[in-house]
């Protein structure tokens, strides 16, 4: 009981715990555990603008809206449960988590990270399609899969149709030979 009791003194004359993080006001958290999900942040040059990450996110804080000429990719870090599924599912690499971990705020507008991507409009009616970057990924991923022997004729359709929206596609594919039953002529 007397051991107790002099365990317990000693206890109220010094902290059991280390302050946060980890040390005094002076000293700075010195080291990130390995593998540590923190903030998530775009790369502005390796983003396509696909939305990939927002299918994916479970919690609903990975979000994209097309607004005006942008296209507006946004994570709300007061949702986001920091799974790693959109650096995961990210086709480009083109979203990390970081070691940010100190997202404290009380202004909750900045709890959001944000990309703008410059969207691209059909050459026909002008309505936006998708950014160009997308458009210049989904033709490159096609030409680099797409079988020897039809990959001229497919480089002449994508050049035809690929900057159009799906309306004006299905409108105009008779009078720009885009229908894909030519294929089965060949």
């Amino acid at each position: 009981m007397l051991k107790a009791l002099k365990e317990a003194l000693s206890a109220l004359s010094k902290p059991v715990t280390i302050t946060y993080p980890a040390g005094g006001p002076e000293e700075k958290y010195s080291q990130v555990p390995k593998g540590l999900r923190g903030k998530p942040q775009f790369d502005d040059e390796k983003c396509i603008g696909c939305g990939a990450c927002t299918v994916q996110c479970s919690s609903g804080a990975d979000t994209y809206h097309d607004e005006g000429e942008l296209r507006i990719l946004e994570v709300k870090l007061s949702k986001c449960i920091f799974c790693g599924r959109c650096q995961e599912i990210c086709p480009e690499d083109a979203i990390k988590l970081t070691t940010d971990f100190e997202l404290a705020n009380n202004v909750k507008g900045q709890l959001i990270v944000r990309l703008e991507l410059p969207l691209f409009k059909c050459e026909n009616c002008g309505t936006p399609i998708t950014t160009e970057r997308q458009l210049n990924k989904i033709e490159e991923r096609i030409l680099t899969q797409i079988n020897a022997q039809i990959k001229d004729i497919a480089k002449e359709d994508l050049s035809k149709y690929l900057h159009l929206c799906k309306n004006c596609r299905r409108k105009l594919s008779y009078k720009l030979n885009i229908h894909t039953r030519k294929h089965y002529l060949y």
